[in-house]
């Protein structure tokens, strides 16, 4: 199967159009056409359906951009691998990380990384927990640094351990206060991150295991934005407590006061996700080596 083919049924369903993906893959539509059309002919099924405004891809065709994009990945892999096997002269590595971990941690051991191996090039992504597990078990990422799935295929080691704390501004009623009943958030309007984080799944669960429901509750997709908005002073929010010693964030950060939650939230236990051994690939290995080094150095 021609690899070209893939590639071009993958933007196809990427951009829904003809048009779209063709000019990102700087041919011409009747090209690319051509080529959708002998995948289909090859594949003997339907990809996509095709209307005068809109192309959607068939229950066929969502399996084979799946099988494609799995396909595409392994063969990128290999062709780092060997290149990486050759003396790290080249290769890429994509890392998904959580923000605060990307805050905290990941400056100094990037840094570090790229001193050492300044021809590996470095991507790193911001993305929800369940994204990052995802794209490791995918292979769309090669390292993760998160909260792994309750069912994920991925080498999740153990980094450190986090809870959640409240946070408010200092001006506010409970900005003195050393802890704060989660009875008490009834009254309050909070800010939290959007569905689909899994900090905010375990901050929904938390108020329900309390029963307490907040009179409104406003979502955003930053800590940045939702720490400016708390110090305003109307909001206030439930956050991981490493976010207490992110600097930067909001301007004004000493404005804030973190408090313990009682009942406290259980530990969240942050882990390093990895491919398996067989698929990973030595840059990220060593990558991963210097994760491990800079917790066990820090004692974090």
């Amino acid at each position: 199967m021609d690899f070209r083919r893939l590639r071009y049924l993958i933007r196809v369903g990427e951009e829904r159009s003809f048009t779209r993906a063709a000019r990102s893959l700087n041919v011409t539509q009747p090209t690319l056409s051509q080529q959708i059309q002998d995948l289909e002919a090859e594949l003997g099924v339907a990809l996509f359906t095709r209307t005068a405004h809109k192309v959607e891809p068939t229950e066929a065709g969502l399996l084979t951009i799946d099988c494609a994009r799995r396909v595409m990945a392994e063969t990128e892999r290999l062709r780092e691998a060997v290149l990486e096997y050759r003396g790290l002269k080249r290769g890429r590595l994509r890392i998904g990380v959580t923000q605060t971990f990307n805050a905290l941690y990941l400056p100094r051991i990037v840094t570090d990384f790229a001193r050492d191996y300044p021809a590996i090039d470095l991507e790193i992504l911001e993305l929800a927990n369940d994204e990052i597990d995802a794209g490791v078990e995918a292979g769309t990422l090669h390292l993760g640094v998160g909260l792994p799935r309750a069912h994920t295929k991925s080498r999740a080691e153990p980094l450190y351990a986090d809870t959640l704390m409240f946070v408010c501004a200092r001006g506010h009623s409970l900005g003195e206060a050393e802890s704060v009943p989660a009875a008490r958030l009834s009254e309050e309007s909070i800010a939290l991150l959007g569905h689909g984080f899994r900090t905010r799944a375990a901050v929904d669960d938390y108020l329900a295991e309390a029963d307490a429901t907040p009179l409104r509750v406003i979502a955003f997709n930053t800590f940045a934005a939702i720490l400016n908005v708390v110090a305003s002073g109307d909001y206030v929010s439930i956050v991981p407590a490493d976010v207490r010693h992110v600097s930067g964030l909001v301007s004004g950060v000493a404005a804030l006061h973190f408090a313990r939650l009682e009942p406290g939230p259980g530990s969240r236990t942050i882990c390093l996700l990895s491919a398996p051994e067989d698929r990973a690939t030595p840059a990220a290995i060593r990558f991963a080596a210097r994760i491990r080094d800079y917790f066990a150095a820090t004692g974090r």
